[in-house]
């Protein structure tokens, strides 16, 4: 899953940087941890030799879904299908009025009248007007991070692994309260009117490896939504610390690549294989 406040840069950043990742010895096998951004400009290239580096050392490329396995029309589909609101109902009925008038300006300000999007559950929504937003600035998903790596992997016959699938992705969501999607729609659409610069500092900050501020700039969005965390970052988390557990009871090496989010802040994936006695250590640290 991609979340908002981790897929934008907005200006030119070098090639240099030092990204933070973490290297776990388990039983028998070893992973790296590294932080996502989903969306990337042609002009964010080449990214930190880091990143290069860690998946050279790496047998298998893991990320949040399998994307090898994926047919993007199928996706699509699937998720026009699950994302439709029940019959004789309408985005209207099931947000507040306020949230519903900022939902039809930010629409239009991207060019996407409302009306097409009526009859789709607000986590759809959010998602379609963040995508929306991102490609209106020059940010695709094909030149984000999992993307530049999965193009590496295919290339190089290096297997993919996914720590779960479309079909757990899209549960997610639509298992959301009404309450809950309204919280998510009210934070994309807050995300997509951000300044440039808090965007910018944001990736410099990832790129630099900065995690005291990166922490501040995920997790702060979510003080308000504490439900919508839980579901969305840290219950996901303790599914993810389990399967990389069961990956180091083999004997693979493992790039895992997953959203930012996911790895700084409280209940993150790093420090829940702390607490399962793994030896978690910081790259800088090596």
């Amino acid at each position: 899953m991609r979340l908002p406040a981790v897929t934008l840069c907005l200006l030119s950043v070098s090639a240099w940087g030092n990204p933070a990742a973490w290297h776990v010895n388990g039983e028998h096998g070893e992973l790296w941890l590294l932080g996502s951004i989903h969306y990337l400009r042609e002009q964010d290239y080449p990214l930190p030799p880091r990143i290069d580096e860690l998946y050279r050392q790496a047998d298998t490329l893991v990320m949040e879904l399998d994307l090898d396995d994926l047919d993007l029309s199928a996706v699509q589909a699937t998720f026009m299908e699950v994302g439709i609101l029940p019959a004789s109902t309408t985005l209207r009925t099931v947000l507040a009025p306020r949230v519903y008038d900022l939902t039809e300006s930010r629409a239009a300000d991207l060019g996407m009248p409302l009306m097409l999007l009526e009859h789709l559950e607000p986590w759809l929504v959010a998602l379609t007007l963040m995508d929306l937003g991102m490609n209106r600035l020059g940010y695709r998903a094909s030149q984000g991070l999992e993307q530049y790596l999965l193009r590496r992997s295919v290339a190089d016959g290096k297997e993919i692994l996914g720590l779960e699938s479309l079909g757990d992705q899209i549960s997610i969501f639509d298992s959301l309260s009404w309450a809950d999607q309204e919280a998510l729609l009210l934070h994309t659409l807050t995300d997509l009117q951000a300044p440039e610069a808090a965007m910018s500092k944001l990736v410099a900050d990832w790129r630099d490896g900065n995690l005291d501020e990166l922490a501040l700039e995920l997790t702060v969005d979510f003080e308000e939504f504490p439900e919508l965390r839980t579901a969305i970052v840290s219950a996901r988390n303790q599914r993810w610390a389990v399967k990389l557990e069961e990956l180091l009871r083999s004997n693979g090496r493992y790039l895992v690549v997953v959203g930012a989010l996911h790895l700084v802040g409280e209940d993150s994936v790093i420090e829940l294989l702390s607490a399962r006695g793994l030896n978690v250590t910081s790259i800088r640290e090596h």
